[in-house]
């Protein structure tokens, strides 16, 4: 996105930045909408323990693999104009790195095991530690397709591979296969996309093997780009892990369950706008104000959807639970209501730790990250020790609400240096949420006021609150945050061009 100003045509890298972005979002929409429909196919085929041992195996895969070998991708994105000449460096060093991290998380398995009373925990951190490896088949080839801005091949072959892994999933979940309906596709499809990404973008030419020049600067950027992810990733996994410490197997499950539903909206939006725009703010390094003004515009708009479309499944979720899941689900409403009314701040995050990386400051990104977990893992503890008998609900309202304070914080990290930096970050935030807490409020007062209690009432909610909500949003959008309305108005008619 170019960045010059809200009413700029978009053009060269903007246009790319565009047309990857709406790639890479069908691609995610396509997935979520078949993952959608996959995961309420095991809700009825698994139970919550099954859930419970994937979690927990995802979990120490996760804490356990402190230097992953998507981080580097990162530092090779960030070496924009030479990251092809220090790849072979950098795979050998990745090698290194996950072999030590794959032997970890084996040793993990028995000691996992014992500590949550799930004898299961042994062979699916043993089937875990198989990802960081097939994450490093994947390193190589997606970093040239995102350095060649090549969003349309890679969201293809994503969205083919995801969708094979939904069907496998609910395929093996039918045969009884328990928890490895959840973490074997997954695996066995990342393989998949790394050789097909291989075969679409091979090297251009031969490089050297090993650099020892270039060895030191590069496991220096990785381990402070791998360091801040794990944190990220911790903060991630973390919840499972607490609420299992005080709670059973089974709250677990329904922590992981509302999770999934709830984090649908900014992975489609933020995550895969994150992945275009790095490359795309990498190139512009030498321009600051331009990568700044980038930054703002691209979170200013994916605000505007990712806002009152979060709010609203805060609002929503719990009819839907109740309605279309077997009942041994329905502890799961409050938790999944508050993990919404966290994801509506989380829209920046993603952009942000993009725009970091590709200004190399991976210090910042690094010690951003560090401060969250500490405080965040204090306050889960805290909240799950003083919340007796509701230690799940309070432990995901911590790890749902933060986000209120840490998004905004990332953002003006990012713009640190320009003027009106802190009023800038306040401003995308409290933009998009009282144009949606205009519309919601009184769609959800005429609902509450024209129809009874009870069933009726769920299903006019999630039926009729989110049209209205939408009319009355576009209504207010157009005068609160004028700008984005007319970017959005921009980005749909270039949809529908497409699409003609």
């Amino acid at each position: 996105m170019s960045g010059d100003g809200p009413d700029r045509a978009v053009s060269g890298m903007g246009q790319s930045a565009l047309h990857g972005g709406i790639w890479s979002m069908s691609q995610v929409i396509a997935n979520k909408v078949l993952a959608l429909l996959g995961t309420l196919a095991l809700m009825y085929l698994l139970t919550p323990v099954d859930y419970a041992v994937a979690s927990y195996s995802m979990s120490v895969q996760a804490f356990l693999t402190v230097l992953a070998p998507v981080t580097l991708a990162d530092v090779l994105i960030a070496r924009a104009r030479d990251g092809e000449r220090v790849m072979g460096t950098a795979i050998r060093l990745c090698i290194a790195v996950t072999a030590i991290t794959s032997v970890l998380v084996v040793a993990a398995g028995p000691l996992v095991a014992r500590e949550y009373g799930q004898s299961a925990l042994v062979a699916a951190c043993g089937v875990a530690a198989l990802r960081p490896a097939v994450e490093l088949l994947l390193l190589a080839p997606t970093v040239r397709m995102r350095l060649r801005l090549r969003f349309r091949e890679l969201a293809v072959v994503d969205g083919v591979t995801q969708a094979m892994a939904t069907a496998t999933a609910v395929r093996r979940a039918l045969a009884g296969a328990g928890w490895t309906s959840i973490i074997v596709p997954q695996i066995v499809f990342t393989a998949l996309r790394a050789w097909i990404c291989h075969r679409i973008a091979p090297p251009e030419r031969d490089f050297p093997t090993w650099i020892p020049d270039e060895a030191r600067p590069l496991m220096r950027d990785y381990g402070l780009a791998g360091f801040g992810q794990y944190v990220h990733g911790g903060l991630i996994m973390l919840p499972p892990l607490v609420i299992g410490a005080f709670d059973s197997a089974e709250d677990v499950g329904l922590f992981s369950m509302a999770f999934t539903l709830t984090t649908a909206i900014n992975v489609v939006l933020a995550f895969s706008m994150g992945q275009v725009l790095q490359p795309i703010f990498a190139q512009m390094v030498n321009e600051p104000s331009r990568q700044r003004a980038a930054f703002v515009r691209a979170c200013s708009t994916i605000a505007a959807v990712a806002m009152p479309l979060c709010l609203t499944l805060a609002v929503i979720v719990g009819p839907a639970i109740r309605l279309l899941l077997p009942e041994r689900w329905d502890g799961s409403v409050t938790m999944a209501c508050l993990l919404s009314i966290g994801q509506a701040f989380y829209f920046a995050v993603n952009p942000a730790m993009s725009l970091l990386k590709a200004q190399g400051r991976f210090k910042t990104y690094v010690v951003w990250q560090s401060v969250l977990l500490v405080v965040v893992a204090g306050a889960m503890v805290a909240a799950g020790m003083l919340a007796e008998g509701e230690a799940a609900t309070a432990i995901s309202a911590v790890a749902g609400l933060y986000t209120i304070v840490w998004a905004p914080v990332g953002v003006w990290l990012c713009l640190t240096g320009e003027r009106g930096s802190i009023a800038q970050s306040v401003a995308l935030f409290a933009r998009p949420l009282v144009a949606a807490g205009v519309a919601l409020g009184p769609a959800a007062l005429a609902l509450h006021a024209l129809v009874e209690p009870g069933m009726p009432r769920d299903i006019w909610r999630i039926i009729a609150l989110p049209a209205l909500a939408t009319v009355l949003y576009v209504l207010a959008l157009r005068i609160i945050d004028a700008p984005a309305f007319r970017e959005l108005g921009q980005i749909a008619s270039l949809i529908r061009l497409r699409m003609r």
